[in-house]
């Protein structure tokens, strides 16, 4: 899927069409809204380092607070003025626990995926954590979950082989297998997502 860069009105370029593109860094303890290094951070699309620039900052939906918003990222432009030698184009660079065009984060997505594993049903695993969505949100993440899987098992099993797993739904399967690879960690979609540097919900 493509989209149209909105780089070229901004800087009175010619439009491009541009591949969707994300990156994700880790946000530092006790800074709620994180300056992002850029200097050192090659761009996704031309690999030039030393080009990028802060374009405008990326809010969403707070999922915590009707009618809130909160910091998800920031976008981020390839300068190609002067000797830069960028590419022109711009991309978002995401908290690694901000899941992509959902309000859902990264945290609240794993609480709900142990509750199913631990055999609870769909609603009953979102009555247990009191979420902020409708049911009907529930079951369209599910939806959504069920149709990426393909590349999330890919990456999975390119870093670790598949545990033995008792559970036929490919769903659990996969939540044990986020475990394997990222042990002890607080939320392995975010740890997916910084590590592979790809949505987890696609």
């Amino acid at each position: 899927m493509q989209k149209s860069s909105t780089t070229a009105d901004a800087f009175g370029q010619a439009s491009l069409y541009v591949p969707s593109t994300f990156s994700f860094c880790v946000r530092r303890p006790g800074v709620e809204d994180p300056a992002f290094s850029l200097k050192q951070s090659p761009c996704p699309h031309c690999g030039c380092l030393g080009s990028l620039n802060r374009h405008s900052r990326s809010l969403g939906n707070d999922p915590h607070a009707a009618d809130g918003q909160t910091f998800r990222g920031q976008r981020v432009f390839c300068s190609n003025r002067g000797q830069r030698g960028g590419c022109g184009r711009t991309f978002a660079f995401f908290l690694a626990e901000v899941l992509p065009r959902h309000t859902w984060t990264a945290l609240l997505v794993w609480r709900w995926l142990v509750k199913l594993l631990a055999g609870l049903s769909l609603k009953a695993a979102a009555d247990a954590l009191r979420l902020p969505f409708a049911l009907e949100s529930v079951y369209r993440l599910r939806r959504r979950l069920q149709q990426g899987l393909d590349k999330v098992r890919t990456r999975l099993c390119r870093e670790q082989s598949p545990p033995t797993c008792t559970h036929a739904d490919p769903v659990l399967q996969t939540i044990e297998h986020l475990k394997v690879v990222f042990p002890g960690a607080a939320c392995p979609p975010a740890d997916f997502q910084r590590h592979f540097q790809q949505p987890f919900l696609g």
